[in-house]
């Protein structure tokens, strides 16, 4: 009946979230929308102060909640465990929402890259996922979620993206195995797979499967934007998306 029906928001008031690589391109960008609809953020960053505290401000100013930062390097266990540490601490009533958004991009051919490049980019896009969804797994509340940026290299073949697509087709199945371990307990994992993504003014470089001239390759023939991909994020983390878990969204323009 028409005059019944009630707007819907988005409340995350009382919720919080932890996001890694939480304050530069793509993850401040999820970091403020979560801030903005209500929740308590403690974002991930390693080394990148000046973004991290201007990241920082930009939660406490449009959002509800409380908001922190933690400095960290997830390549390495013993500071995944800080991570764990701190987590527990900011977020004493439990977590909600775990973004494992931080990577980085490794191009080039199977021939020229180094063993140790290839180790640390798997610890950081792949072994940290692990890393963290152990320790805070047990810390996340029934109806949160976990939720991984993935890439479109992870599904489709792109020359010189072999070990960086082959880290995050590792993730895509993670998460979906994972989905399957943890639903009964009311926790739901889904992966958000960005295509080419313009974050380069808030302080990212060019994403490896950006066209290096910039031009649109997608139905909608336009770049894709980080608030494009945190919107996503955003849905999966509300009620709306109750019983969205093990699927993996690609928001790339309809590329083909």
């Amino acid at each position: 009946m028409a005059g019944s029906y009630q707007l819907i928001p988005i409340d995350l008031q009382g919720k919080t979230a932890l996001i890694t690589g939480g304050t530069r391109g793509i993850g401040r960008v999820i970091s403020r929308k979560l801030a903005q609809a209500g929740a308590d953020t403690l974002a991930v960053y390693r080394d990148n102060e000046e973004s991290a505290f201007s990241s920082l401000d930009e939660r406490r100013a449009v959002g509800t909640g409380s908001h922190a930062n933690f400095q960290a390097d997830i390549a390495t266990q013993d500071q995944i465990d800080l991570i764990v540490q701190a987590a527990s601490a900011e977020f004493d009533r439990g977590l909600d929402f775990l973004i494992l958004n931080a990577g980085i991009g490794l191009k080039g051919s199977v021939t020229d890259i180094e063993p140790a490049a290839w180790r640390r980019m798997f610890d950081i896009n792949l072994g940290s996922a692990f890393l963290l969804c152990r320790g805070l797994v047990p810390l996340i509340r029934r109806g949160g979620c976990i939720v991984g940026i993935g890439s479109g290299s992870g599904h489709d073949p792109i020359p010189g993206l072999a070990f960086y697509g082959a880290s995050k087709a590792g993730l895509n199945m993670f998460m979906a195995d994972l989905a399957q371990e943890i639903g009964p307990k009311g926790i739901r994992a889904n992966i958000v797979s960005p295509g080419s993504t313009d974050s380069a003014n808030l302080g990212d470089s060019p994403s490896p499967t950006m066209p290096q001239d910039g031009s649109p390759n997608n139905a909608l023939r336009r770049k894709g934007l980080p608030d494009d991909v945190a919107g996503v994020v955003l849905f999966l983390c509300s009620d709306l998306a109750g019983f969205v878990t093990g699927q993996t969204i690609r928001v790339n323009g309809g590329a083909i």
